[in-house]
């Protein structure tokens, strides 16, 4: 007795629409995956920097003035007084967007209004140089936060609004 052999598998068609429908499955969800990833970074960064706002506010509230003694190196700030006290650390671990060598914190200094006084500007050629900013007035009577997005060129969180 001749028996037919059946082949058990796929044929070629079986297998190349299933290649086409996955194709198409991870050309919808990648992007959607990488833009939602880039999006919590972002959001990070904003509750970092409303972390930060507060515990300068905090400073402030116990002090009378903001601290005048925050410094910079390679995006970590070191405020004796400040740092541990009112806020664990600020540095390049705790920003979530990465643009090299922009991690991490930057201080920079507010002017005062030449017509008044209570007013506080950005220096005219102010350009951010890390993730999260930290602005003071050199009287210590002001205090501004902003978080920018990671082309550096808009501020997607600032304590001012």
């Amino acid at each position: 007795m001749n028996y037919l052999k059946q082949d058990k598998g796929f044929t070629l068609i079986e297998v190349l629409a299933v290649i086409i429908i996955i194709a198409g499955l991870a050309a919808i969800a990648i992007p959607k995956l990488v833009s939602s990833t880039a999006n919590a970074k972002q959001k990070a960064d904003v509750a970092t920097a409303h972390q930060v706002k507060a515990a300068l506010d905090r400073y402030q509230v116990e002090n009378g003035t903001y601290p005048k003694n925050l410094e910079t190196k390679d995006g970590k700030v070191t405020a004796p007084g400040f740092i541990p006290n009112y806020i664990s650390k600020l540095d390049v671990s705790t920003t979530q967007q990465v643009v090299v060598g922009k991690e991490g914190f930057g201080v920079s200094t507010l002017t005062v209004d030449e017509s008044d006084s209570t007013l506080y500007h950005f220096p005219a050629d102010h350009t951010p140089n890390r993730i999260i900013m930290i602005y003071l007035s050199a009287d210590g009577l002001a205090a501004e936060v902003r978080a920018y997005d990671e082309k550096m060129k808009e501020a997607i969180w600032t304590s001012a609004d």
